[in-house]
């Protein structure tokens, strides 16, 4: 899969108000001019199909799985994984193992540069005014609905970060067995059991991340076909880009289970586990502490006795970390 195209620019959205193609609210009006007006709302081309379909209900839908791409957990453990990369890079940038963490670091740099974030939040304002701040976005008091053609650049844009979160999965993965493989050796061990932590959260994440993602585009594929027509679609000034939609069975197919029952069950015991831990609640904020400090104190938490002992252990495991940082030269 190529993912070249990472920074992609969505087409100007000529939302159209609520107020256009909303019919009233009653049905008790007889007069002629309430009963034209209300033909010819149903009879314009453009808003035709519009009033057929729950908008509300899928709004609801729409902010509801954007809600996981919102998360801070994939920008938390790639800040980490940056600077456990560069303070390991002198000793271990010729092993096999360190090249799979690299790779994995390549690429969540390609995710950051695709903006996903960018494109759920400018997809869900194309539903309000511009001037309405996050606060004041309620569900069921939607002001416009954005046009076909904004929302269909948006599923292709979709359809292609489906893939690459596949890809991250698979990358995930070939960077947990080559460092639970250390682990089974002892080589490395603070090094190998974080990365291990890392790598099976960003796994389990990014499986979420493509069921919901495929959940979306299905969701965008149905909702099209009621939405208002884009006025540059009708003069033919638009590209055809409809033709670059997928069908959603293959998306749905492109999820692939790695290893056997038993290598899963490790690596989802693995990232549960770092995830209830103290060192999962510390990276919150990286700005302000060293992660030489923080591999050391998830280290030190695994000891027991009085607080003398502890305390000596949390000094062993400092120097330990302090250890592998430090160049092999």
């Amino acid at each position: 899969m190529d993912f070249g195209g990472r920074s992609c620019v969505l087409p100007e959205c000529h939302s159209v108000p609520r107020s256009k193609f909303a019919l009233p609210a009653t049905t008790t009006a007889t007069t002629t001019e309430s009963v034209k007006s209300k033909r010819a709302q149903i009879e314009n081309p453009v808003y035709r199909n519009v009033s057929k379909w729950n908008h509300t209900q899928s709004l609801s839908e729409l902010m509801r799985l954007s809600a996981t791409f919102l998360r801070p957990e994939v920008a938390h453990d790639r800040a980490l994984l940056g600077r456990i990369f560069y303070r390991n890079w002198n000793q271990h940038r010729t092993a096999v193992y360190f090249r799979r963490l690299g790779e994995l670091r390549r690429g969540l740099r390609v995710l950051e540069q695709c903006r996903l974030r960018e494109l759920i939040e400018q997809l869900g304002a194309a539903f309000y005014d511009a001037g309405t701040p996050k606060s004041g976005r309620k569900i069921s008091a939607w002001h416009s609905l954005p046009c076909q053609h904004f929302v269909t650049a948006a599923a292709v844009r979709i359809s292609h970060l489906v893939r690459l979160a596949v890809k991250l999965q698979e990358i995930c993965w070939n960077a947990y067995m080559h460092f639970a493989a250390q682990t089974a050796q002892t080589l490395f061990m603070p090094l190998a059991l974080v990365v291990q932590g890392i790598t099976a959260r960003l796994h389990v994440v990014f499986g979420v991340w493509h069921q919901d993602l495929v959940a979306l585009y299905v969701m965008l594929l149905q909702w099209l076909p009621s939405l208002p027509a884009c006025p540059d679609s009708l003069n033919g000034l638009t590209p055809a880009i409809a033709a670059k939609l997928v069908h959603a069975d293959e998306l749905k197919t492109t999820s692939v289970l790695f290893g056997d029952e038993t290598e899963r069950a490790k690596i989802a015991q693995a990232a549960s586990d770092s995830g209830s831990t103290k060192f999962e609640r510390q990276v919150a904020d990286l700005g302000a502490m060293d992660v030489v400090d923080v591999v050391a104190d998830s280290l030190s938490t695994i000891s027991t006795g009085s607080g003398q002992s502890r305390l000596m252990s949390k000094k062993r495991a400092r120097q330990r970390a302090l250890d592998l940082y430090e160049d092999s030269d």
